[in-house]
């Protein structure tokens, strides 16, 4: 997941870690609308764990952003019962931006904002280091 105040990307990946593919991002209208629909998409891919990606400066160190997650990431556990990791998520926008500048328009429409496939990085650099 790419938490953001607009947007929230999400990505999921297959039983093995081998796939990983952007879902449609979600709009962060609010806290309850935002969980509603992520309980949806927790039952509908059959979600058993999540992964929240932290903004980290890029000295590696945190600031306000990493603690907007945080205390986010902490409701969501609380609120969907599911463990919950964190993950560094430096510069997945900007490889993100980079992929989507190259894709149709019929493309873009399906993920609905870049934010789901900087969570598809985050996901794939997530299994690989692990």
């Amino acid at each position: 997941m790419d938490y953001g105040s607009k947007n929230v990307g999400l990505a999921s990946n297959d039983e093995l870690g081998v796939v990983v593919r952007p879902l449609p991002s979600i709009p962060n209208r609010s806290r309850r609308d935002l969980l509603n629909r992520l309980r949806t998409v927790v039952r509908e891919n059959a979600i058993d764990s999540l992964l929240i990606g932290l903004p980290l400066n890029m000295d590696g160190t945190s600031g306000e952003a990493v603690e907007r997650v945080r205390h986010f990431a902490a409701f969501l556990a609380q609120e969907l019962g599911l463990p919950l990791r964190e993950f560094d998520e430096r510069l997945s926008t900007v490889e993100a931006m980079e992929m989507w500048r190259c894709m149709s328009a019929r493309r873009q429409r399906r993920y609905r904002t870049v934010d789901s496939l900087a969570a598809a990085f985050i996901l794939e650099r997530f299994l690989k280091e692990t």
